[in-house]
């Protein structure tokens, strides 16, 4: 890795990565605060890098992408994006899994009133809106590997099948929530009935890597802008809330093979599993630790991970949940709140750079 920026976007979380080839990726792009902030930190990266090469999602929830619909509603960036390839978190296999995707599906067009509210379909056709040509996208489980450039990526999570009763029963709570809410509020079961009997969303669960050039652009009929709100009734909000707690265990981790972690929005039953694993092929020392939901998900497992920098994306809402462990197990400790745009400088490879601590380097060059 040649150099992270992490862009202050409030609430949300919009950060890119230079390979030592050159090569952008970009990690998400969005804002509790509004599209608009999300947008405005990306363009912060993009008025001094090139196109980003390689996007990836690490949730489909808007506020790590609702920079990118704005951008695409606008037509705002002057000369079009070159993405070469996306990655998504592949939605894993579990019993209830079609009657969740149809719950979030729809609470995505209750609450957000956008495009056809299929979250991986408005997510491409939004890349595809603000991208020269077509490109490759592939959403991926625990254990697939990306390479780009000389920069290697494991994927920690989701695992292809869940079977965790943990981690079903808040699942299964999240259901049970949309099911009140449905029943006290018409729009949504209108729109559950519409949602189900389209079925497109069907086609993007099970995607191997394939090209993207616009398909599928009939699905513009169950475009909804007539259900968007700003206040949702209280039922209405707690489904909401359960949906999106039920899509945090779904969220995507991965760690980059020269010293990057990164655990998306993950719960805390689910970083006791990643953490487990790392350490069980005895990964425990990062350069860079990316903290989970935005520094605001903990778990005491994460005392046996080292890192030099440990960077929170956060804004005036969760600044004051940050957890205190971060700091304690990270030699700098930075937050977008307190620190604003963020640059970590590339690894300095060498036990004669007296700013990494002895750890660091053993048993790692």
């Amino acid at each position: 890795m040649r150099a992270m920026y992490v862009s202050d976007v409030g609430d949300g979380l919009c950060m890119a990565l230079r390979t030592s080839y050159g090569e952008t990726i970009q990690i998400d792009c969005g804002s509790q605060q509004g599209s608009d902030v999300a947008l405005n930190g990306l363009m912060k990266f993009y008025n001094h890098l090139s196109s980003p090469d390689i996007f990836m999602l690490s949730h489909f929830h808007l506020d790590h992408y609702n920079g990118l619909m704005l951008a695409s509603s606008r037509g705002y960036f002057p000369m079009p994006w070159e993405i070469k390839e996306v990655y998504y978190p592949k939605i894993p296999k579990f019993r209830e899994k079609e009657e969740f995707m149809l719950c979030l599906l729809t609470m995505n067009l209750r609450v957000f009133g956008n495009e056809t509210g299929i979250m991986e379909y408005d997510f491409l056709k939004t890349i595809s809106r603000i991208t020269r040509g077509s490109f490759k996208y592939k959403p991926v489980s625990k254990g697939d590997v990306i390479n780009i450039g000389g920069t290697t990526f494991e994927v920690l999570w989701p695992p292809p099948v869940i079977d965790e009763e943990g981690t079903l029963s808040v699942i299964r709570q999240a259901i049970n929530d949309f099911n009140i809410a449905m029943e006290a509020d018409e729009k949504i079961k209108e729109l559950y009935q519409r949602v189900e009997k389209e079925g497109l969303f069907r086609a993007y669960f099970e995607q191997e890597q394939r090209s993207y050039s616009g398909e599928r652009d009939n699905a513009g009929k169950l475009v909804n802008n007539e259900y968007k709100e700003k206040k949702l009734p209280d039922v209405v909000k707690k489904a909401n809330d359960s949906l999106r707690k039920a899509a945090n265990h779904l969220s995507l981790a991965l760690f980059e093979y020269n010293g990057l972690l990164f655990l998306g929005d993950l719960e805390k039953s689910e970083i006791r599993k990643v953490v487990n694993y790392l350490e069980s092929v005895g990964k425990k020392r990062f350069y860079v630790f990316v903290t989970p939901h935005h520094g605001t998900h903990w778990d005491n497992c994460l005392k046996k991970i080292d890192c030099i920098y440990s960077i929170t994306s956060n804004g005036s809402k969760l600044h004051s949940h940050i957890k205190r462990g971060f700091k304690d197990i990270s030699r700098m400790s930075f937050a977008t709140y307190v620190n604003g745009d963020i640059v970590v400088p590339p690894f300095m490879p060498t036990r004669s750079h007296r700013f990494y601590p002895w750890w660091f380097y053993d048993d790692k060059y």
